[in-house]
């Protein structure tokens, strides 16, 4: 499919970003764009760019499908484009949906989407259809067409709210999923879209995780047992973030965030050979903030180090500069996860009798234990433990 972007810069900083993730969603969906048209202005309510613009963008149209606005339209602007163009218009939340929707494949992962397509909908509905609302309406009183618009928006209404009664029923199975754990230490990987989170999960687990070198290739979170420094732990790879990404598909998307809230650790996965670098990891802290995420140690991933810089930045602290695809100083990632998952933790002597080999085995996956001693009717460990478990295993204690 051939498209036209257009975009309007009113001088906002973050422009020459967002018009490249635009490039990169349109990659994402498999469309080609021929040409790119910016207007240096403030968008207009009618057409978004000046009608001017507008009418030089008709010209522009030769055998191209679809023209894409790299801002969220109002169905004001969606109605009167697609009347002027007689082209398929869109905008940069639709491609964003339409990448969701074709990388759900699990029921939470399309209901959430679901959810996020309706509430694109919801406030575009009488912009949208406009025309034919007005032209049913009556003389001074609700007339036919505003019941119909009341109608759309009411079953709108309700199917979201029969999505969202859906999804607490999967997050309630979840959430009794994560009781059973044995291993409660998780370290949720996030960032920017296409920054190397699943690429890195791909080193510790065998069962691969779709990693493609494209925006939102990872939509659900998948999480899985890992082991690092003999120790056993969950890591979960989480769907990536972008710039401006709309607050109803944040919110569409808590559920399958959550993970995050839980984790242990948060390593944050970062393409240092971006240059955008430092505004990527500002999307990715807001965005962490705005899912009420807070309190959990953050370690900053600079992958693909291998690629050159583009951008001189000041690495945040605490930081480690690794390769995933050529597995570079994959160790200091590991001693750095290890150190800041122990920090708090208390090196403790245990004396474990031979009837309760249960617990030795429990403790010696989730711990590492720094030594051990046979004796005739038990066996001494000393290991590091986290608060909960020191408390937990203090009839132990010697």
């Amino acid at each position: 499919m051939k498209a036209i972007l257009a975009a309007v810069n009113n001088r906002n900083e973050d422009f020459n970003i967002l018009l490249e993730e635009l490039k990169g969603l349109c990659k994402a969906c498999n469309i080609e764009y021929t040409h790119i048209m910016i207007q240096n202005t403030i968008p207009s309510k009618a057409y978004y760019l000046g009608k001017g613009k507008a009418y030089e963008l008709k010209e522009w149209i030769n055998d191209e499908e679809i023209v894409i606005f790299n801002d969220e339209l109002s169905g004001l602007q969606m109605r009167n484009l697609r009347a002027l163009l007689d082209i398929e218009v869109t905008d940069r939340t639709d491609l964003i949906l339409r990448i969701f929707a074709s990388r759900a494949h699990t029921k939470e992962a399309r209901l959430q989407v679901e959810i996020a397509r309706l509430n694109y909908e919801l406030p575009r509905l009488s912009g949208m259809h406009q025309g034919i609302y007005s032209q049913q309406g009556g003389m001074g009183f609700r007339g036919a067409g505003e019941t119909q618009l009341e109608l759309d928006r009411r079953k709108i209404h309700n199917r979201i709210a029969g999505c969202k009664k859906e999804l607490a029923i999967l997050k309630k199975e979840r959430q009794i999923q994560r009781k059973q754990r044995k291993y409660k230490d998780i370290i949720a990987l996030t960032g920017y879209t296409n920054s190397g989170k699943s690429s890195l999960m791909n080193l510790y687990t065998h069962k691969k995780v779709e990693a493609k070198d494209m925006l939102f290739a990872t939509l659900q979170t998948s999480s899985r047992k890992v082991r690092i420094k003999n120790r056993d732990l969950i890591m979960s790879d989480t769907v990536g973030f972008i710039s401006h990404l709309p607050t109803h598909l944040i919110q569409a998307f808590l559920s399958t965030l959550e993970e995050v809230k839980e984790a242990s650790l948060i390593l944050m996965i970062i393409d240092r050979s971006s240059p955008y670098v430092n505004k990527h990891i500002e999307v990715t802290l807001d965005t962490l903030n705005k899912l009420g995420v807070k309190d959990i140690p953050i370690l900053y991933v600079y992958n693909k180090e291998d690629l050159e810089s583009q951008d001189f930045f000041v690495p945040k602290e605490p930081y480690v500069f690794i390769s995933v695809k050529n597995k570079t100083h994959m160790n200091e990632l590991e001693d750095m996860i290890i150190t800041l998952l122990t920090k708090d933790y208390q090196r403790v002597t245990l004396d474990i009798p031979y009837t309760n080999g249960g617990l030795y085995n429990e403790l010696s996956h989730k711990y590492q234990i720094i030594k051990q001693e046979f004796k005739d009717r038990s066996i001494s460990i000393v290991l590091e433990l986290d608060q909960e478990d020191y408390f937990k295993y203090r009839q132990y204690r010697i």
